[in-house]
């Protein structure tokens, strides 16, 4: 079974937890009513959270501080991520826009205006390229210095609630409304497998490379999470415990654990075996 920790609800606080113990170090007074999105820069010293205020805020996780807003969407912020050398942070707006951030001074570098309605937004390992899913049922890859459209992967099979590129940025994945996890080859982006198994929206998509196993980890709306091996396309487990819709999931650093947050209001820590 595994360990549950609630979340706050109908909070503008963030809470920063203890891994080991699970009781909370920190309640960052964010700005938003609803804090949807989250992330640490990759040397953990800078924590950037955005939401329904439109704002990009960065923090310091060591001593629950905020550092400064770096700047601000026309609509909710809905994802974050921090480039592999975190000097640069990408946002996407849900009604607007992807933007790329200059965290050293706090400034944007680009904004890449599409169809819209954005839900996820990563970088690659290497940094060079941002994938993207959006509620137009689209995903695909922008250039990270200039926000120009290098290709498109995936067109009108509804909402692409989440995406997430393997270790070696190989592959990518979209977790999609269609109940199924698409896997693509960035190299010439074919798809390579689809994983049907859940029945509801996928939610949330996560790679990790344990002991040398690639392992795709996903989260849906019928309250379970899988972990797959996305090169033979088979279901290694289905995860069980939560009350509600499963939002989104994250391997730890190391790949010996998996954090998934829902509907219920809980987060709940697994051991990968």
């Amino acid at each position: 079974m595994a360990p549950s920790w609630p979340v706050r609800r109908g909070s503008a606080q963030v809470s920063l937890w203890e891994m080991k113990t699970g009781r909370i170090r920190f309640l960052l007074e964010a700005p938003a009513s609803q804090n949807v999105a989250c992330a640490f820069s990759p040397d953990g010293r800078l924590l950037a959270t955005g939401g329904f205020d439109m704002t990009v805020t960065l923090w310091d996780p060591s001593t629950g501080k905020k550092i400064a807003v770096v700047g601000k969407h026309d609509s909710p912020v809905w994802e974050l991520d921090f480039s592999p050398d975190g000097c640069c942070l990408v946002s996407c707006s849900l009604q607007n826009d992807i933007r790329l951030w200059d965290v050293g001074e706090r400034k944007m570098a680009w904004s890449h205006v599409g169809d819209g309605a954005y839900l996820s937004a990563v970088f690659s390992p290497d940094g060079k390229t941002i994938a993207y899913g959006s509620l137009a049922g689209k995903s695909g890859l922008l250039d990270a210095v200039t926000g120009r459209e290098l290709a498109v992967f995936v067109m009108g099979i509804g909402h692409i609630g989440d995406v997430s590129f393997s270790p070696s940025g190989k592959y990518l994945a979209t977790g999609t409304d269609d109940d199924v996890i698409r896997v693509w080859d960035t190299g010439d982006m074919k798809e390579e497998a689809v994983l049907a198994g859940h029945s509801g929206f996928v939610n949330g998509v996560a790679f990790s490379t344990k002991g040398g196993e690639l392992l795709l980890a996903s989260s849906s709306h019928d309250r379970t999470l899988r972990l797959w091996d996305p090169v033979s396309k088979r279901c290694l487990a289905t995860l069980e415990g939560h009350e509600a819709e499963v939002l989104r999931v994250a391997f730890s650093p190391d790949g010996t654990m998996l954090a998934s947050a829902g509907w219920d209001g809980m987060i709940r820590i697994w051991g990968i075996p």
